[in-house]
């Protein structure tokens, strides 16, 4: 059995693919998102994970450079290492904020249901 640490990439790239299927699907087959913010902040590398203490600098994210990385990647398959993932993050994390929000049709949005 894996540690608790291990993550499985087969385990992500299937779940990833899932909620991307599932934002076609509801976006009734459109497959671009329009983001509604470009600046972000960020934590650096060398603080993110270190809890000993709250990081005392922020960073600045563009969401649009974000972007033009990975369209580059996109394009140029040389491109696609690893390291791409710092752009990739932040584009996935304005992804969840911009889609509606799920809700099961046992469980109506509030203004589905008459309030």
């Amino acid at each position: 059995m894996a540690s608790p640490n291990t993550i499985s990439i087969d385990v992500l790239r299937k779940t990833i693919n899932g909620i991307f299927d599932f934002i076609e699907n509801e976006q009734r087959g459109g497959a671009e998102i329009e983001l509604k913010q470009n600046y972000y902040w960020s934590i650096t590398d060398d603080v993110l994970y270190a809890m000993d203490g709250p990081p005392k600098q922020l960073a600045v994210g563009s969401l649009v450079d974000d972007y033009e990385f990975v369209l580059s990647s996109f394009k140029n398959a040389d491109q696609q290492l690893p390291i791409m993932f710092m752009h990739i993050a932040p584009l996935l994390q304005a992804l969840w904020q911009a889609v509606p929000n799920y809700a099961s049709p046992s469980n109506p949005k509030p203004s589905e249901s008459g309030r």
